[in-house]
């Protein structure tokens, strides 16, 4: 069992890029040690492992999982992505659809760490997180270099490829390098001999050197989330969307957890003397569940020695304190005040209610949906440029559009919208029944027609009893 311990533990670890893994190219990697705290810290965070939690008996509800999925979620609400203009487009646009179908979970992954790499591998996406990328080279507020380790484990030896992304002059080039990894005394994973990349069946078709001139971006894409990142000016790498509100996290898994174990020691009891309890059991008399023996103490061979356990339950103003910090953690992460308490608004609202109750966190949604573009912008120019190099498509130019769903949506308002329209003749009435009905378009126009059918026939039926 202890063998079987130790090697499912050799397989969870994984090698991680360092300060050190720019050395096998010769070059160093910008990084600094109050982000890999920050990056620590954040990750045990959102993994619901703080540094707080198991102490003092405090455990944690992890706001920040869902500060990260909620921002994901409004983020890519309803997105669509067209790429038009080519059969170069037609390609792409298989490519963005995969992207598409995984990106909500991957953006969520991203913002908890405050940014995410997005690469194009020729057949799916990477969507790589800071510890396995490493940055070389930045130009203004571009990342043009970067080194990429990506891990497989074959029995009980597991494998680091690296894969290095730079301009030198006009030519990008691509270098990969693959590693047996070794393992220190302290337990952790490095990079050991270097070995093929036929070594690994997954590598095998890999180029060990790749160059590709004209670029004018890299073949990655760094989302970055948006905001000056107060714990190294000079990085780089983002904030995580739930950094400035840690204190306030912290203080909202502690109101929690003491509240949970006020209730939990609500339980009614009564105490009793032991010479009850004696009595009690010698005259074979069982007592209610809510009886517990004193055991030896004050008055203890009094059988009227009883004592009542009366709890003290403050849950509403812990609610008071708990809805505080929850208030508060939205409005540092961007939301507005209120978004995450426990007694938030109820009933029907307005989608103009709405846009002025939430105006901060429209606000933030909308420059996360723009960096969130960009960074998926230079990533499709990544995929178009591998497709060249790799002739997966024929060379064509193409266009891409965008569009993001409203967070402001109200579906009995839209849907009295669109009854209005077609009331003022606006819009064919088949087109509402498709939207709200759940019909097909064949459905809704055959019902159109047998209306005005059947319309029409009425009509003329007056007219005949009227001659």
């Amino acid at each position: 069992m202890g063998v079987f311990n130790r090697l499912i533990r050799r397989i969870k670890s994984m090698f991680k890029i360092n300060s050190d893994t720019g050395k096998v190219f010769g070059v160093d990697i910008i990084s600094s040690d109050d982000m890999k705290q920050a990056l620590k810290s954040w990750n045990e965070i959102v993994k619901a492992k703080p540094i707080w939690a198991g102490r003092d008996d405090i455990k944690t509800v992890n706001i920040a999982g869902l500060v990260s999925d909620t921002r994901a979620k409004l983020t890519t609400l309803d997105i669509g992505i067209t790429v038009s203009g080519s059969p170069r487009a037609e390609y792409l646009q298989k490519v963005v659809d995969k992207m598409l179908k995984v990106l909500p979970d991957r953006l969520s992954d991203g913002d908890s760490l405050g940014g995410m790499m997005i690469k194009f591998n020729g057949d799916g996406w990477d969507f790589v997180l800071p510890g396995n990328f490493g940055i070389t080279a930045v130009n203004g507020e571009e990342i043009t270099g970067a080194i990429f380790a990506t891990n497989i484990t074959r029995g009980i030896n597991s494998f680091t490829r690296l894969e290095y992304h730079r301009f030198e002059g006009d030519i990008y080039k691509v270098s990969n390098k693959a590693f047996r990894n070794s393992r220190t005394a302290s337990g952790d994973v490095t990079l050991g001999v270097e070995v093929d990349l036929t070594t690994v069946s997954e590598w095998a078709e890999i180029i060990p050197e790749a160059e590709i001139s004209g670029l004018e971006h890299p073949l990655f894409a760094y989302y970055r989330v948006p905001g000056t990142n107060i714990v190294d000016r000079d990085s780089p790498l983002g904030l995580s969307v739930f950094a400035k509100a840690i204190a306030e996290l912290r203080a909202t898994d502690i109101a929690i957890s003491r509240k949970d174990t006020e209730i939990e020691d609500s339980k009614h009891l009564t105490f009793v003397g032991q010479a009850l309890v004696k009595n009690a059991q010698a005259k074979n008399i069982d007592l209610p569940r809510f009886v517990v023996g004193l055991g030896m103490g004050v008055n203890d061979n009094d059988t009227s020695a009883i004592h009542e356990h009366v709890p003290t339950i403050q849950t509403d103003a812990r609610i008071k304190d708990i809805n505080f910090n929850l208030s508060l953690v939205g409005v540092k992460c961007g939301f507005s005040a209120g978004y995450f308490v426990l007694d938030g608004q109820t009933g029907m609202i307005t989608a103009t209610q709405v846009e002025a109750d939430d105006r901060d966190t429209i606000q933030t949604i909308k420059t996360e949906r723009d960096a969130l573009r960009t960074a998926i912008e230079q990533a499709i120019y990544g995929a178009d440029a591998l497709a060249t190099l790799y002739n997966l498509a024929p060379i064509g130019s193409y266009e891409l559009n965008f569009n993001f769903g409203d967070i402001t949506y109200n579906y009995e308002e839209d849907k009295a919208s669109w009854r209005y329209y077609v009331s003022q003749g606006w819009m064919p009435i088949w087109k509402y029944f498709v939207k709200f009905e759940g019909m097909s378009e064949e459905e809704a126009k055959a019902l159109v027609a047998e209306a005005a059918d059947a319309n029409m026939t009425d009509a003329a039926k007056r007219l005949f009893d009227s001659e």
